[in-house]
C-alpha cells in the first residue's frame, strides 16, 4: 500500500493531474514525455525502468498576489520542479505530472523560523546585542514550499498527448515520395519495360 501512495498510483493526490494517453506503446510516451520536457526544462533524472522523469529546479518570476505565502515572508523569487511518472491501465498507458511549486524566503521569514538551539548556532543569525556575532546565516537562498502549478501540469500533459498523437499519425501513414520523386520513379519503370 505504501508503494501506491508514493508512486503513480497516489496521483490522485494533491499536485498531480494524470491523463490517460492515445498510445499503448509505452516507450514512446515516455520519450514524447523527455523531448516535452527537455523543451522546456533541463532534465534531471530520466528513468525508463521506473516510468519517472524529474527536472532540475527553475527559477523564474511570478508577481504577489497577497496570498498565504505572502503573508509569511516568502520573496519574489520563485521555482518550479515538474515530476512525470507513468504507469498502464489494462493496455492505456496513464501518464502524470506535478509541477512543484516554492518560493524563495526573505530575511524576515528566515529569522522568525530560526531558533537558539545550541546545535544550531551555525544557523542563526548575528546578534546585534553587545556587538557579538552569535552566529551565522545560511549561505544560500531559502526555499517555502507553496503549493503546486496543476495548471501547467496539464498543459504539459496535452502537450505530451498531442506529441503522442503525433508520433502514430507519422507512423500509421508514412510519407509519401513528393511528385517529383513518384515521376521520376514513373519515368525509370518505363524505360525499363520499353515503353
Amino acid at each position: 500500500m505504501a508503494a501506491m501512495v508514493a508512486g503513480c498510483g497516489g496521483a490522485a493526490s494533491r499536485g498531480w493531474q494524470r491523463n490517460p494517453m492515445p498510445s499503448h506503446d509505452r516507450q514512446r510516451v515516455f520519450e514524447a514525455a523527455r523531448k516535452v520536457l527537455a523543451e522546456h526544462f533541463e532534465v534531471a533524472d530520466s528513468n525508463f525502468i521506473r516510468g519517472t522523469i524529474t527536472t532540475r529546479p527553475q527559477i523564474f518570476d511570478r508577481q504577489r498576489a497577497g496570498t498565504l505565502a505572502d503573508v509569511r515572508g516568502a520573496g519574489g523569487k520563485w521555482r518550479r520542479t515538474v515530476s512525470f511518472e507513468m504507469e498502464r491501465d489494462g493496455l492505456t498507458v496513464v501518464a502524470a505530472m506535478s509541477v512543484h511549486l516554492q518560493r524563495e524566503a526573505t530575511e524576515a521569514a528566515l529569522a522568525m523560523s530560526e531558533t537558539a538551539r545550541p546545535d544550531r548556532l551555525d544557523e542563526l543569525p548575528p546578534s546585534t546585542h553587545g556587538g557579538v556575532r552569535v552566529g551565522r546565516r545560511r549561505s544560500g537562498p531559502v526555499w517555502v514550499d507553496v503549493g503546486y502549478d496543476d495548471a501547467l501540469a496539464r498543459e504539459l500533459l496535452a502537450m505530451l498527448a498531442e506529441r503522442v498523437r503525433a508520433g502514430q499519425q507519422r507512423d500509421a501513414f508514412p510519407q509519401g515520395q513528393s511528385p517529383e520523386e513518384a515521376a521520376e520513379e514513373t519515368r525509370r519503370i518505363g524505360a525499363r519495360e520499353g515503353f
